[in-house]
């Protein structure tokens, strides 16, 4: 029963897959990998049984004519009479068990097949075989494991062959005479042979194989000198003396001498050769010649791996191109007039931090309780009214079945009333109102105020949006992987809730009928996506598979219901395209009023020669990984390309694969595998290409390589004295890397503001001091460039980076001073995204400062943006806004008074009116009332009195607004 059962869920578990492929339209992946797996287990669980039944047959059909009369083999009298009646019977079942357990094996290889079966040429050779780099990626893995499989094969054979005969007595381990027969010899010496001689061909791959072998010595990838001068030469011999040793194991087992010692003394020989030719020598090689002589013997070999490197992880352009390579001479006393009168970068700089104004997008932006925007959310550039680009922070007010209420628990009300969010939302980056909250230009509720205030009201939202959007239910997304059933009778009423009865300012987006209960509008799915669940044998499967009686039980299916599952964009694109690494931050766009999630996917190996290998996990991991963005797994690489762009549908999940790279042989072999499933880039919708980006994750992979691989000299690299690291995120305690972040800027050599991927790097072990910035775009033709900033000083003068940036920015009294007002309880200070650009002759920091209040209840509050810091060149500026911090930079420099630091009237010498620190009674009434509150405070939590907390927030809250009134902000 047990044994059916599990039959049976494969089966329907197979049957599922099946249905959810044909709902998308990829059928072909599904046949594909099913018929290879199939074809993979035939194949090596056939040739498995066929070997080991033939041993056994051989064993059996040249058994003794008579048993020797010993203890030993009377012993084995009773296994014999069990056997012999059935023999053949027993023979096809431990074939067939065997068989069985080495098809299971090789079915996981199906991908390795199919990228054998589709070689092709990669047009680049290496560096020691001038073989083509195809045949590592594609061809060489697998004849690894087919040499493997042929390795399994001759034990399973030996196995058998002696299980066999010692079972008849033609080996056995006592009595007098001959303890093996002439058959049982031959049968068993052939086997050793075919073992000694797969052992050479094992040899002949290895030979490749250290192209991609690490160097201990210099601790890269790739063949370095003991392995090119000493390894390979051995490797050859020991081919020699492989082949020699199988032919002595079968010729003198047979025809000479007729006994085991020829044979044992050929298979010594192979052992002691390994252990000499390729142990011992190359060890000494490497102790008397390389390691006290690195540079000179390892300088060729470092070579190697540094051109391969780059090739491999797309930065040829990046290190090695003078055209890409620049220097940029920051002076301690950089102008500042140069960033209050430039308009390419200045006007776009970047006060919204996406990580941080989620919740705040969440907060005034939730129709529901169970309405929830992603932790992270995403930057994107649309053309404004006036005809500009700008960036805008986007995200999806999305379904969060998590944050369901008990009533909301039931299964139908779960699965068929609330099956999907609402609505595209945006703001520009640069633009804060309303108490520091960010200006929403479409998709916000249409009844958002502030204590019923219209006026407000309009200042905190536009009246209309900017981006038209047809269909803004969100049925597909990162937050709502549950399944839902959508389809009602024809001439029913609809019963999915939408949105508020009020709506937002994005267009009604209902194609079909629609709804208005009390407060609230229903709608009913009208998309081609989903599975047809009206039928009574398709609902049984679903029942089966998830585990749902309810879908058998329950009257809310009809002839037009539909299943929708797997609704996480990352999921849809990775089971469409099981070849490809999907990136961790998919983003939303509107094209042409729908929709859609854009995915960047790669093409990866880590079987490319002498490409340094890294682990894709931790190189891309940072301090927004699984806090809105997913976790990569760990995994090798040492080559990557971003040669796919994907889309999903936000409402009915269609997943639509664009050529990105054309020139990537693994994209070319997986879609020729899979009967052309990738679109060709020429096919790319025009108003698609606009919205895309430089992708997070190579981003951060080419970030990790650069730390070393910037440096293109093999003898500089060897003496590791110009080595980087990227940064630690200022803003967090916890040692993780600071993400990369989108702005739209003009950098140097650049013609125009580019939407471009930034990052910084710091000498390693000295991360005060800033060393590189990074950066990432598209060209006019959608073509990506990555240029790298080696930053200069001139002189002595130290370049700060972001990490030294941000100490001294939060080190000084006026900054200082307000961190411990507002970092009191009740209250909590964020720090937005430190931004580093060169611009001018200096580097431009900005980063924002945000306010996080607890809530009268208890809750998060909204983080408002408070303060802006900005510093240039040695010039530091804290202010409430960015234009008054750069005003302020500029009248340090100039040494002219801001407008907030008027020139004083009197005379030098005069004693001024009041003492410089007193401060005003407004002042000083707002700073009492703050204690008051925070000493209520104290006092409720520790009487426990809840009601009392509740006040002492809000008097708290209160006096925190008098205070920064008082003080102008």
């Amino acid at each position: 029963m047990i044994a059916f059962l599990t039959v049976a869920g494969w089966f329907v578990s197979l049957y599922t897959q099946y249905l959810w492929f044909d709902s998308v339209g990829y059928t072909r992946v599904f046949s594909t990998e099913i018929w290879t797996r199939v074809w993979m287990f035939v194949a090596i669980g056939g040739v498995m049984a066929i070997w080991a039944g033939a041993n056994l047959f051989v064993a059996y059909r040249f058994r003794p004519d008579s048993v020797p009369h010993t203890p030993e083999q009377q012993s084995m009298e009773r296994y014999r009479s069990l056997l012999e009646p059935r023999i053949g019977w027993w023979i096809a079942g431990v074939a067939l068990i065997v068989g069985g357990f080495a098809g299971v094996s090789a079915q996981n290889r199906w991908q390795q097949y199919l990228l054998f079966a589709n070689s092709r040429e990669f047009g680049r050779t290496d560096p020691i075989f001038d073989v083509d780099a195809g045949f590592y990626v594609f061809e060489l893995p697998f004849w690894q494991y087919l040499t493997g499989v042929g390795f399994t094969l001759v034990v399973v054979g030996i196995i058998a062959a002696l299980g066999a005969h010692y079972l008849y007595g033609a080996v056995r381990m006592s009595g007098r005479g001959e303890r093996i027969t002439t058959a049982a010899r031959v049968h068993l010496s052939i086997l050793i042979g075919l073992f000694v001689l797969l052992k050479a061909v094992a040899y002949y791959l290895d030979r490749f194989a250290l192209t991609l072998q690490e160097n201990d010595v210099t601790n890269l990838t790739g063949g370095g000198y003991t392995e090119i001068t000493a390894l390979l030469p051995a490797k050859e011999i020991l081919i020699v003396v492989a082949v020699m040793a199988a032919v002595a194991v079968v010729v003198f087992s047979n025809f000479y001498a007729r006994s085991l010692l020829v044979p044992g003394m050929a298979l010594g020989l192979v052992l002691l050769s390994a252990i000499a030719i390729g142990g011992i020598y190359p060890f000494a090689i490497k102790q008397i010649e390389v390691k006290p002589n690195v540079p000179q013997a390892e300088g060729d070999y470092v070579q190697h791996t540094i051109e391969g490197t780059l090739y491999g992880y797309a930065l040829e352009g990046t290190v090695n191109d003078d055209e890409h390579k620049y220097n940029i001479t920051v002076n301690g006393n950089a102008d500042p007039n140069v960033v209050a009168d430039d308009e390419n970068t200045r006007p776009y700089l970047r006060l919204l931090d996406p990580s941080i104004v989620s919740d705040t997008f969440t907060q005034m932006q939730q129709a529901k309780g169970f309405h929830d925007f992603n932790g992270k959310l995403d930057i994107d550039r649309y053309t404004d009214a006036d005809g500009n680009v700008r960036d805008y922070v986007v995200g999806v007010r999305e379904l969060n079945p998590s944050k369901f209420n008990e009533d909301q628990q039931d299964w139908t009300v779960r699965h068929t009333r609330y099956t999907h969010g609402y609505g595209f939302v945006a703001a520009p980056t640069t633009r804060v109102v309303c108490d520091g909250r960010p200006y929403f230009v479409s998709g916000s509720l249409t009844n958002l105020s502030d204590e019923g205030d219209e006026a407000v009201d309009n200042e905190c939202r536009a009246a209309k949006d900017f981006i038209d959007i047809e269909r803004p239910e969100i049925y597909f997304g990162e937050l709502n992987n549950d399944y839902a059933i959508v389809g009602i009778p024809d001439g029913s009423e609809p019963r999915e809730y939408d949105r508020p009865a009020q709506g937002t300012t994005s267009e009604d987006g209902a194609e079909g009928d629609e709804k208005v209960q009390g407060e609230d509008t229903y709608v009913t799915y009208d998309g081609t996506g989903g599975v047809d669940v009206s039928s009574l044998w398709r609902r049984a499967v679903y029942a089966w598979e998830f585990g749902a009686m309810q879908f058998l039980l329950s009257d809310v299916f009809n002839e037009n219901s539909k299943l929708l599952y797997d609704r996480n964009p990352r999921q849809r694109v990775e089971k469409v395209a099981p070849f490809l690494t999907v990136d961790s931050d998919p983003y939303p766009v509107v094209v042409d009023g729908r929709i859609k999630w854009v995915l960047d996917a790669y093409t990866s190996s880590a079987s490319f020669p002498y490409s340094e290998v890294t682990d894709f996990g931790d190189s891309t991991s940072d301090s927004y990984s699984g806090q809105g963005t997913v976790n990569q797994s760990n995994k090798p690489v040492n080559y990557l390309r971003n040669s796919v762009k994907a889309t999903v549908d936000a409402y009915d999940g269609t997943v639509e694969l664009y050529e990105y790279d054309e020139t990537d042989p693994i994209l070319k072999v997986w879609n020729s595998a899979f009967g052309g499933i990738v679109q060709p880039r020429d096919e790319t919708p025009e108003e698609l290409v606009e919205h895309f980006r430089y992708p997070v994750d190579q981003f951060k992979l080419q970030r990790d390589v650069l730390q070393r691989f910037h440096v293109t000299d093999a003898r500089t690299f060897i003496d590791a004295t110009d080595v980087w690291e990227a940064p630690d995120d200022p803003t967090s305690s916890d040692g993780v890397a600071q993400p990369p972040y989108y702005v739209l800027a003009q950098l140097p050599e650049q013609d125009n503001p580019e939407f471009q991927l930034t990052t910084t790097f710091s000498p390693r072990q000295r991360s005060n001091a800033l060393a590189g910035v990074l950066s990432g775009y598209y060209d006019a033709d959608g073509n990506p460039v990555l240029n790298l900033y080696e930053i200069g000083a001139s002189g002595s003068n130290l370049i700060e980076s972001p990490a030294q940036v941000h100490q001294t920015l939060t080190g000084s009294q006026d900054v200082a001073e307000d961190l411990k007002l507002w970092n009191q309880e009740g209250s909590k200070v964020r720090f937005g995204n430190l931004l580093t650009l060169p611009l001018g002759n200096g580097i431009l920091n900005v980063e924002p400062v945000y306010l996080e209040r607890e809530s009268a209840s208890g809750g998060t509050g909204l983080p408002r943006l408070q303060k802006v810091m900005v510093s240039y060149g040695n010039l530091y500026a804290y202010e409430n806004t960015l234009e008054d911090a750069i005003a302020s930079l500029v009248a340090q420099y100039t040494g002219t008074p801001t407008p907030e630091d008027p020139e004083d009237p009197e005379e030098p010498g005069d004693e001024p009116e009041e003492p410089a620190d007193e401060v005003s009674p407004e002042v000083k009434a707002a700073l009492e009332k703050i204690d008051k509150a925070i000493a209520d405070l104290r006092q409720a939590q520790s009487d426990g009195d809840f009601e009392a907390q509740g006040k002492a927030l809000a008097d708290l809250d209160a006096a925190m607004k008098e205070y920064d009134e008082a003080m102008g902000r």
